[in-house]
């Protein structure tokens, strides 16, 4: 016979330990004695069973039908017998309950029943309790302490759970340890899954843009609004920013004194470099904005298409594309259009008008103030860039006003524009990239896509 003392200390234990419904664990008892009965006795009986809430006692009865002639012994018990154990009142066709007499044999099949069942019932509590509890967290950042690091994943600890972040959901680079604390973007979370309910990432868009949330206030007060984010995860990052406020500058805002706030930011990414583009509601001002440090010659957006071909000049072509396309591929990615990206000198070979309606006029290209600089800036970036390559990292944000021309480049910057102007040429001084014309896929990045 089950000891009901013990089996109150079970389904306590059950309880308390996983952290599921007492009502799931008692559900589950009872389906198991039920199984148990159908394969010890008979497997179309119909069996209730009920569990004393302070014994712990089980009792198990079958359902029986009251006829007037016996066709089924296991099922069916006859008008005079039922009256004589359950009273006058029962007629034909009602139904009665014959309390189940169980030894030690049906005891120990029930609870291997009961084990097999409770295990199924515990992990469908976990699901689950899983899914309520992260749900209102979906689109948010949370953070855990790193208990195991397999070959495919980080396991970690949040509020009890066991959340994994796969792999390529990682940063590429980054390493963690057992005990760590990590913070990651919640993708999705879904009620059932073979692998994990939790959809955890730190490369997605949306985890950046979280994380500027936390880190500037203004974005958090809604005064600063983000409207788009492209990443290259631990590399570089694109986001665009608009203000609410004509009071407030939206750049100025995200970047903080001295870079404060973009540099804990960078540094949750694994120093990945952040540019912070003004947009703009005009689409072309915006691609244009993008594509900064870049002067743009001729743009001519077709909307229909949601495609541009864009003219820079012949010295600022590499830039533009940057090493394997990644500068191009931020910048569609940003602004969501499909970008061709081509010199002024390809474009009369390709027959592409140019419309010269860019930010840079032909007397500046043709300037030998402006080639002189271009040409001044990659010498320097290349020295600076053999000259730092034992170095440590440095900050996201320096003052590099010695490095950048400002009238050539920029208006009114600041100090951390620049620098994104001088990390720019830092990369192509890096890896000059072998096809200087690049069309981006518009299936380059499915969290990029529409």
């Amino acid at each position: 016979m089950i000891d009901g003392a013990k089996l109150l200390e079970a389904i306590y234990d059950i309880t308390e330990e996983k952290k599921i419904d007492k009502k799931i664990v008692i559900e589950g008892i009872k389906e198991g004695f039920q199984k148990a009965y159908e394969k010890y006795f008979d497997p179309e009986a119909i069996v209730k069973v009920e569990i004393d809430g302070n014994t712990g006692q089980i009792k198990v009865f079958k359902e029986l039908t009251v006829v007037q002639k016996i066709e089924d012994e296991w099922l069916d018990i006859t008008l005079s017998d039922a009256q004589a154990k359950y009273g006058a009142d029962v007629t034909i066709g009602d139904y009665v309950y014959e309390p189940v007499e169980f030894g030690s044999e049906f005891s120990k099949l029930a609870v291997l029943q009961v084990g097999q069942i409770i295990k199924q019932k515990i992990r469908e509590g976990e699901k689950i309790k899983i899914y309520e509890e992260f749900l209102e967290k979906n689109h948010e950042i949370i953070a855990g302490i790193i208990k195991d690091v397999t070959l495919t994943s980080y396991l970690v600890e949040v509020n009890g759970s066991i959340i994994s972040i796969w792999n390529k959901k990682m940063i590429p680079g980054e390493e963690f340890e057992d005990g760590d604390r990590i913070c990651f973007y919640v993708e999705d979370v879904v009620r059932d899954s073979k692998h994990s309910q939790v959809q955890a990432s730190r490369i997605h868009p949306d985890f950046l843009a979280k994380l500027m949330e936390l880190h500037v206030p203004e974005i958090a007060e809604g005064i600063v609004e983000v409207k788009s984010v492209s990443r290259d995860p631990g590399n570089r990052s694109k986001i665009a920013v608009f203000s609410h406020d004509e009071n407030i500058d939206p750049i100025g805002a995200c970047i903080g004194t001295a870079g404060a706030r973009i540099k804990e930011v960078s540094k949750e990414l694994h120093g990945e470099r952040i540019d912070i583009i003004l947009w703009n509601e005009d689409k072309k001002t915006f691609i244009m904005n993008a594509l900064a440090p870049v002067k743009v010659i001729s743009i001519d957006l077709d909307e229909t298409e949601n495609e541009c071909f864009v003219i820079v000049p012949n010295e600022q072509l590499s830039l533009a594309i940057g090493k394997k396309g990644m500068a191009a591929r931020l910048v569609a990615n940003l602004v969501n259009v499909k970008i061709n990206i081509v010199s002024i000198s390809e474009s009369g070979s390709r027959n592409i008008e140019n419309l010269w309606n860019g930010n840079i006029t032909k007397e500046q290209l043709e300037s030998s103030e402006f080639i002189n600089n271009t040409n001044s800036r990659k010498q320097k970036s290349k020295f600076n860039n053999f000259e730092n390559k034992s170095k440590p990292a440095q900050p996201v944000v320096e003052e590099v006003h010695d490095e950048i021309d400002e009238k050539l480049y920029v208006e009114e910057a600041s100090v951390d524009e620049i620098q994104s102007y001088a990390d720019a040429f830092e990369d192509l001084a890096n890896d000059e990239p072998e096809d200087l014309t690049v069309e981006i896929n518009d299936d380059y990045d499915s969290y990029y896509e529409d």
